[in-house]
């Protein structure tokens, strides 16, 4: 994309002068890589070039791959256009190792299969069985590779469970609540997560799409009914400059198609059930066997849930009246009551960790599932799949 050039004074001659933000640097390291700035050039030589431009900086092309790529045109003094060009780039070693097998990946999904099913009997109370902050196509604790495996054995533990708690007479419906940040997506960090990413945005949706569908399938075939309530984050949102609504989400796109998916088949279509929130809307608020559930992300808790909560419900929104608050985003497991008999838990992550939070706190949190039954306004058997 070619950015308008500067108005104002022509330069004079002699004088050096660039648009902000666009003298020629570079701003590299071994590891993460960076970016670098070319000096001008006349707006009839090639830019596209980059071999050329890395060369300029004494950078060997051979051992760095270019990731994105920005151009500016302006004016000289006389009239002349000027072109400079801004690449960001990795080293070439850390862009072939962070790329992972997608389609052996899609093959392992696909075949994936849960174990031995149990008798669907119709009992009381739900299962709640949330997935959050997955993040798919972060690099961090192994990347996707890593990812994949690690999220389809936790959707098997909670469902072994339920398998348990089958056996034992206790069998009712269950509730999936996807609650957000599906994917670590490119607009965080004003658009820096994009060198620690092991795969493209299509990719990300396309691989946390199909997890989905796997923990979908696995609970439809023991529990009576499903249901899958999906609410936006903030690394899945699609865009953030310029904003757009806030259900514009790859995580309400991934969850929708497979809905469409659950109802071109006839043994999921009667017993399978999708719910969004309203346009423009961040949380869904439902009534799960007699108790009303909250979903948040949490990216919107400013000084805390606690304050937020609250504020909802002093301007009466429907969340605000929830007995359980639900939660993500701050990627570790919170249990905690509120006032009025009121529950708040925030899920363990799914992803591979955080190094940058290690590095600049020291902490770390295990990537997890929990599972918790709920009936009546109340939260039991909450476990820590491990």
């Amino acid at each position: 994309m070619v950015a308008a050039g500067p108005t104002g004074p022509q330069h004079t001659p002699g004088r050096k002068s660039y648009p902000d933000g666009w003298q020629p640097r570079m701003e590299v390291d071994d590891v993460d890589g960076g970016f670098v700035v070319s000096r001008p050039m006349p707006a009839a030589e090639n830019l596209g070039d980059h071999a050329r431009v890395l060369d300029d900086f004494g950078l060997d092309p051979a051992q760095w791959t270019v990731e994105r790529v920005r151009m500016t045109r302006w004016p000289k003094y006389d009239g002349e256009m000027l072109e400079s060009v801004r690449l960001s780039i990795l080293p070439a070693r850390a862009s072939a190792a962070a790329r992972v097998d997608l389609e052996g990946l899609m093959r392992d999904v696909s075949k994936w299969r849960p174990r031995a099913t149990a008798p669907k009997r119709t009992g009381s109370g739900t299962f709640v069985a949330p997935l959050g902050d997955t993040q798919i196509g972060k690099i961090d604790g192994g990347g996707t590779a890593a990812a994949v495996p690690r999220i389809l054995s936790e959707i098997e533990s909670g469902a072994q469970r339920y398998r348990v708690l089958a056996r034992n007479g206790r069998v009712g419906d269950v509730f999936l609540p996807q609650l957000g940040d599906c994917i670590e997506g490119n607009v965080s960090q004003k658009g820096a997560v994009v060198g620690r990413t092991d795969l493209g945005i299509s990719e990300m949706v396309r691989v946390y799409r199909r997890l989905l569908w796997a923990q979908v399938k696995t609970y439809a075939t023991i529990a009576p009914r499903v249901l899958v309530a999906a609410i936006p984050g903030n690394h899945d949102e699609t865009t953030r400059m310029p904003m757009t609504t806030y259900t514009d989400s790859w995580a309400i796109e991934a969850a929708s198609a497979v809905q469409d998916a659950s109802r071109e088949n006839p043994d999921l279509a009667e017993r399978v059930r999708f719910i969004f929130p309203e346009d423009d809307e961040l949380t869904i608020t439902l009534d799960v066997a007699g108790t009303t559930i909250g979903l948040a992300h949490g990216h919107q808790f400013r000084g805390g849930f606690e304050k937020w909560w609250d504020g909802q419900a002093g301007g009466r929104q429907p969340i605000g009246d929830a007995d359980l608050l639900l939660a993500g985003h701050l990627h570790h497991l919170r249990v905690q009551d509120h006032g009025g008999g009121r529950s708040f838990i925030q899920v363990p992550p799914l992803d591979g960790g955080s190094n940058w939070f290690r590095h600049t706190n020291g902490a770390a949190t295990r990537s997890r599932a929990v599972t918790f039954w709920t009936e009546g306004g109340r939260v039991f058997d909450l476990d820590p799949v491990l």
